[in-house]
């Protein structure tokens, strides 16, 4: 008897435009079922219908289908409701969640405190992952083999300026450093999340999670913190390559630059410590994290 194909699916945060939705569109054209995300209905409409049309320009994009979704991720409700949302899109239209990619992010220019009490580019570039990856875990555990993969960058600081001072009220604001501080705590996540599903016995024949340099890419982000010195987005495709090569398929706990394995931030102690951090700011999700784990690998226990 023949076995139905399931097309796989893919989540991108931030994907109305820049390398966002140039990661969603390729990902269609590679077969995908896509779910796009964003804050504003308008921009959101606009990038699935741009997503479609790209995808029948390709042979495996045909079939296809665009979900869509709207969520705050500046906020630790915004980005759980952005989590509910993927939970019940995928229950309902039976959707096959083997890719997260986290590629929603921030550059601020000026010091913005959001709701939660917590710095913009931190909420957003940090927190949020580690509350949707999280989140989504026990949904990407129910393929055979699923991604996580999480937009870093060249920029990342070497080290973390003040542990004690990440929302910048003892020291002057630099929107450069809160930015570079933020894609290193991405790294530091990355290779945190690899582990801890390795030591679960959730090996990379199931789950991997990297993260990469995206390019600098002329995007509205790298226009406003360094000017227009990038190549055009729409040859900004690392993401799509992380997200789907077989290349990296069981490659783990790494940051790439250029598509090659470069340095990064694997110190257990300094990992630990924003583990530590980030439990404190969503214990639910730490709470959730550690229950999805020891589910998913009860479940392997039984394959």
């Amino acid at each position: 008897m023949a076995v139905a194909f399931k097309r796989p699916s893919a989540l991108v945060t931030g994907s109305t435009d820049g390398i966002g939705v140039t990661t969603a569109k390729n990902l269609a054209a590679k077969g995908y079922n896509v779910i796009v995300h964003g804050r504003d209905e308008d921009r959101i409409r606009s990038a699935c219908q741009t997503v479609r049309n790209f995808a029948r320009d390709w042979t495996e994009g045909d079939g296809i289908s665009v979900y869509s979704v709207k969520a705050d991720l500046s906020t630790i409700d915004g980005t759980e409701s952005l989590a509910s949302q993927v939970k019940s899109l995928c229950r309902e239209h039976n959707l096959n969640l083997s890719v997260l990619m986290n590629n929603a992010g921030v550059y601020s220019e000026d010091r913005v405190i959001t709701p939660d009490g917590l710095e913009l580019t931190f909420a957003v570039n940090v927190v949020s992952p580690f509350i949707l990856t999280s989140r989504l875990l026990p949904v990407l555990m129910q393929q055979p083999k699923s991604r996580i993969v999480t937009a870093s960058s060249i920029s990342q600081s070497r080290f973390i300026g003040n542990w004690n001072d990440l929302d910048y009220t003892k020291r002057p604001y630099s929107a450069h450093a809160a930015y570079s501080e933020s894609k290193l705590f991405d790294a530091m996540l990355t290779a945190e999340f690899a582990e801890r599903l390795q030591k679960a016995g959730l090996g990379t024949d199931r789950i991997t999670c990297n993260c990469l340099d995206p390019g600098t890419v002329n995007t509205k982000m790298l226009y406003a913190g360094w000017g227009p010195i990038g190549i055009d987005v729409e040859s900004a495709l690392d993401q799509t390559w992380l997200c789907t090569d077989e290349e990296v398929e069981n490659t783990t706990g790494k940051y790439f630059m250029s598509r090659t394995e470069s340095w990064s931030q694997y110190d257990e102690k300094q990992r630990l410590r924003m583990w530590d951090l980030l439990s404190k700011l969503s214990p639910d999700s730490a709470a959730q994290w550690e229950l999805d784990v020891l589910t998913c690998t009860s479940v392997e226990a039984t394959r």
